[in-house]
C-alpha cells in the first residue's frame, strides 16, 4: 500500500506554492494582505507596484509575510480571510487543515511545509515541466544572455563558473543559452528541493522584465 503524505494541519506553516494555490479564488488579495499579522500597507503597495499576475503577487506576499512573521500558520491565513469577509474560502481551507482528508484526492493534496517534510512537487514534476519549456527558454534567454546569467548568479541558482562561461565572446548566444539550460537542469536534479529551486529560477527570469521570458516563467509556475 502506498501511504499518502499527510496534509497540513492548522498550526503548520504554509508553503509558498500551496499558499498561492489555496488563495487562487481570492480576488481582493490586498484586503486580505492588510489583515495578515505583520504585513503593512506599505508592503502591499510595494507588491502591487510590481504589476505581476495575481498568482505571483500572492507568492511574493507569502515571502514577505514569513520575513515579518516567522511563526505564520494556516490559522493566521484563516483568521485574515474571516477578517476581510472571505468566509467561504476561509471555511474551505479550514476544513482541509482540520481534516486533511476532506475533499482530497491523490492528485490534489495539501503539502506540509516543515523542515522535515520531504521535498517534492504538489501536482507536477519540476524536471519534466522545465524540459517541456526548455526550447522556448533557450530562445528567449539567448536575446540577452549576459544579463540573465548575472541575475541568476546574483540569486545563487547558478555557480560563478557558469556565469563566466556566458561572457565568452567566441561562443554564440544560442549555444551559451543552451549550455546555461543544461546547467540549470543539472542543478535542478541535484537540488534537495527541486520545486523551490525552479520557483527561484522563475522569479529571477520574471524580474528580467522581458515579456516572452515572463510568460514562460509564469507558465512554469502555474504547472508546478
Amino acid at each position: 500500500d502506498v501511504e499518502l503524505n499527510p496534509g497540513p494541519m492548522i498550526d503548520d506553516q504554509p508553503s509558498c506554492l500551496l499558499f498561492a494555490k489555496s488563495l487562487k479564488p481570492l480576488v481582493d488579495w490586498k484586503s486580505f494582505a492588510n489583515c495578515l499579522c505583520g504585513i503593512t500597507k506599505s508592503d502591499v503597495n510595494i507588491i502591487d507596484k510590481k504589476k505581476r499576475n495575481a498568482h505571483l503577487m500572492k507568492m511574493v506576499l507569502h515571502k514577505r509575510w514569513l520575513q515579518v512573521n516567522p511563526t505564520a500558520s494556516w490559522r493566521d491565513v484563516i483568521n485574515a480571510l474571516k477578517q476581510c469577509k472571505e468566509n467561504e474560502l476561509a471555511r474551505t481551507i479550514e476544513d482541509k487543515v482540520t481534516d486533511p482528508t476532506v475533499g482530497r484526492s491523490t492528485n490534489d493534496y495539501m503539502e506540509v511545509s516543515t523542515s522535515n517534510a520531504s521535498p517534492g512537487p504538489i501536482t507536477g514534476n519540476p524536471k519534466d515541466i522545465l524540459r517541456t519549456h526548455s526550447v522556448k527558454l533557450v530562445d528567449s534567454i539567448s536575446i540577452d544572455i549576459p544579463r540573465t546569467a548575472y541575475a541568476l548568479y546574483a540569486k545563487e541558482p547558478i555557480p560563478q563558473q557558469t556565469k563566466q562561461e556566458m561572457l565568452v565572446p567566441a561562443v554564440d548566444n544560442f549555444t551559451k543559452a543552451a549550455n546555461l539550460m543544461n546547467v540549470i537542469e543539472k542543478q535542478l536534479e541535484s537540488s534537495l528541493n527541486s520545486e523551490q529551486y525552479l520557483i527561484d529560477i522563475c522569479h529571477v527570469l520574471i524580474n528580467q522584465q522581458h515579456r516572452t521570458i515572463t510568460d514562460i516563467a509564469t507558465s512554469i509556475l502555474h504547472q508546478l
